[in-house]
This record gives C-alpha cells, structure tokens and sequence, in this order.
C-alpha cells in the first residue's frame, strides 16, 4: 500500500488531487456518521486497490470532528499549495492559525477555495461535498439568468476567456511557481523558528 503523500509525488495532476480529496471528504462523512473520527496525515491515507482509504480510527466527539475536518482542509490546502515547487509538505499537521495567517497567498493554487477559506479562515465546518451540492445548487437555479455566467466565470482564467483574451489568463500562472516556492521556503522557516 501506497501512502497519500508517495503517491502525489509522481500523481499530481490538479484534476487528479481534486477528486481525491472529494472522495475523502465523502469517506469522512460516512465515517463520522458511523461515531468514529480518522487520523488525517499524509502517512496515514494509503492507496490499495480501491482508492484512497483511512487506515487509523479513533471514537468521535466534535473536537474530534472538528480537527478532521479542518486537517483534511489543510492537507488539500498544502498539497495543491505544495506540489508545484516539486516537493510535498504535510500541513494537516500545521496549526490551523498559521494556514488562516496565510491563506490568501496559499488560494491561490486551490480549486474551490471558498470552501477552504470558509472552514480554515472563517471557522465554518462543513463538508467538501456539501459545499459542492450548494453550489451546484445554486449554478442549477441561476440557470436561464445573468447570474449563471458570473459562477461558472469568477476565476481570472474564466473571465479573461469570456472576453475573448486567452492570452491573458495565462500571464499570471507562470508568476505562480516563483510565488509558490518563496511561500513555501517561508512558510517552512516560520515553521522551524515556532515549532
């Protein structure tokens, strides 16, 4: 068996880490509605043949729910933040202060990143694939009106597309390697002086 943090140094295709972590928010529903709480690290999620799994279990209480569900958001958060630079780094470990202190420069790798910053900044705990249903609620009741096209184009990318300049919405991707890795560096650093 394979652990998360092996396999997402050769598989780190965005689209493939984004369904990855859809899949474990859903485990860790089913899991909290059994009364149990998993152990979330990037050493503890291992792949066997039916995906990615939990593999160590504890009873629940909300704190214990709580941390869940706030680790497995820092551990998304800090393998689309930390992937780019070619190195992986574990962030369900982290404080979850030191993520919300900086989580604007870290947005800006993650897909979805209102949910993120509605659970690790503003303190909402809710699951990622509750998220994605209200969402996909509301994209389904902006159907037929103007408000439609702004939820499927709020990125720059999806905007800049809107208005016919593709060349522009790639400008700031490539700035975002650089960014990534001095964040990272200094993130790490922070993180060795208050550990």
């Amino acid at each position: 068996m394979e652990t998360l943090e092996r396999y997402f140094s050769y598989n780190n295709d965005p689209d493939n880490i984004r369904e990855t972590f859809i899949n474990l928010d859903q485990q860790l529903k089913i899991i909290h509605n059994k009364g149990y709480a998993a152990e979330i690290s990037a050493s503890s999620i291992v792949h066997d043949q039916d995906g990615f799994n939990f593999s160590r279990f504890d009873n629940l209480d909300e704190d214990k729910k709580r941390a869940n569900v706030e680790s497995l958001c820092k551990l998304a958060v800090g393998t689309y933040f930390s992937l780019p630079t070619g190195a992986f780094f574990d962030y369900s470990r982290f404080p979850t202060s030191y993520v919300k202190d900086n989580f604007e420069i870290m947005a800006t790798s993650l897909p979805d990143s209102d949910y993120y910053r509605d659970v690790l900044v503003n303190g909402h705990i809710w699951y990622y694939n509750d998220y994605l249903k209200e969402v996909n609620k509301k994209t389904d009741q902006g159907k037929g009106n103007s408000n439609a096209r702004v939820l499927g184009y709020s990125t720059p990318e999806g905007r800049a597309m809107t208005n016919k300049q593709e060349e522009a919405a790639f400008i700031n991707i490539a700035f975002y390697p650089i960014l990534v890795t001095l964040a990272v560096i200094l993130g790490y650093m922070v993180y060795i002086l208050f550990k």
